[in-house]
């Protein structure tokens, strides 16, 4: 894999910026932090309102050129040019992550995911790691989210919404833990279709497990994350990472849920709220009490009797989608 078949002059210029990628770990000991997304959305909108233009023009431009052209502080325009001087080492950390078959993007390429930067817009991720198939990511999904720790009904529902997403031509977008994401991937893949991961832990060791590197080569698996390639895992990690499931997918089905507790509740309850995709909720006698919250709060109850008899998961969705996903009162009254 190339670099720039990934990575424009933008996207090099907008890597150095924002990701700690190939940066030291103790990076306030020895020069600038990156830019946050907050940081970077605010910069881009006075890069747009000067006569750059261009995070590309940014290169070879003085701190003190930066600060006149962007009407910046000195130090934050001394930030952005030390940030930039570690373009040429940075180059050479590229070349080491995708020769071990990784690649990077950033919101400003083409090939970053053109339904998240739609969908969470001024929230959408700057920079993309992964590996696989990145057009994968372009492909109509539906995101699956639910408990770590799951009762045999859930079990067999996860699994047998991959198997009817395959079916559907739809990926199946996860978060690939333990528990319910790693049971609706496995269905998808075991019925030939394709699977999504967006990990919030470290995508540099996860490929190197022989069942996901299988199933990278066989074109069927991709995997992204927001942070660097070598991050550990953690929960403010993984929280952060749910608005990108959501994001990405055109619909989405909670499969077991936890009440005003955790990651599945939490990112629920955001998507609903911002109408990132329609959202679906397994529903039946023996669903844990945060389905059935959510169902309160303008999700679309999916039975199991229901998922069963689908013929088509794509279309049913669909014709059962609710146009306004939830009423901003509802959510005043938690």
């Amino acid at each position: 894999m190339d670099p720039h078949e990934y990575l424009s002059d933008d996207g090099h210029a907008l890597l150095a910026l924002c990701s700690a990628f190939a940066l030291p770990d103790d990076v306030s000991a020895t020069g600038p932090s990156p830019f946050t997304l907050s940081e970077w959305n605010q910069l881009a909108r006075q890069l747009q309102s000067s006569s750059l233009k261009r995070p590309a023009d940014f290169q070879g431009r003085t701190a003190k050129e930066l600060s006149k052209d962007l009407g910046l502080p000195v130090e934050d325009a001394e930030r952005i040019s030390r940030l930039l001087e570690r373009s040429g080492g940075l180059a050479l950390q590229l070349e080491g992550l995708f020769s071990r078959g990784m690649w990077a993007v950033t919101r400003l390429d083409e090939r970053y995911p053109a339904r998240l930067r739609e969908t969470l817009k001024h929230q959408a991720p700057t920079v993309l790691f992964g590996a696989g198939e990145i057009e994968l990511l372009q492909r109509p999904s539906v995101a699956v989210i639910g408990s770590r720790n799951i009762d045999e009904a859930g079990t067999a529902f996860a699994r047998q919404i991959g198997g009817k997403a395959a079916a559907a031509n739809l990926a199946v977008v996860s978060g690939g833990a333990r528990g319910t994401d790693r049971l609706a991937m496995e269905g998808v893949l075991a019925a030939d279709g394709a699977a999504i991961g967006a990990l919030a832990d470290s995508l540099e060791a996860t490929i190197r497990k022989s069942d996901v590197r299988e199933s990278l080569l066989d074109g069927r698996l991709a995997l992204f994350t927001p942070y660097a390639p070598t991050a550990g895992s953690s929960v403010g990690l993984a929280m952060g990472r749910n608005k990108i499931i959501y994001g990405l997918a055109e619909f989405a089905v909670v499969v077991s849920s936890d009440f005003r507790t955790g990651g599945t509740w939490a990112g629920a309850v955001e998507a609903l709220k911002n109408g990132w995709c329609p959202v679906f909720v397994r529903d039946d006698t023996s669903v844990p009490k945060g389905n059935r919250e959510l169902l309160k709060l303008g999700s679309v109850a999916l039975t199991e009797g229901s998922l069963g008899n689908l013929e088509d998961l794509k279309e049913w969705m669909r014709s059962h989608a609710k146009a306004n996903l939830a009423e901003p009162d509802l959510f005043g009254r938690e």
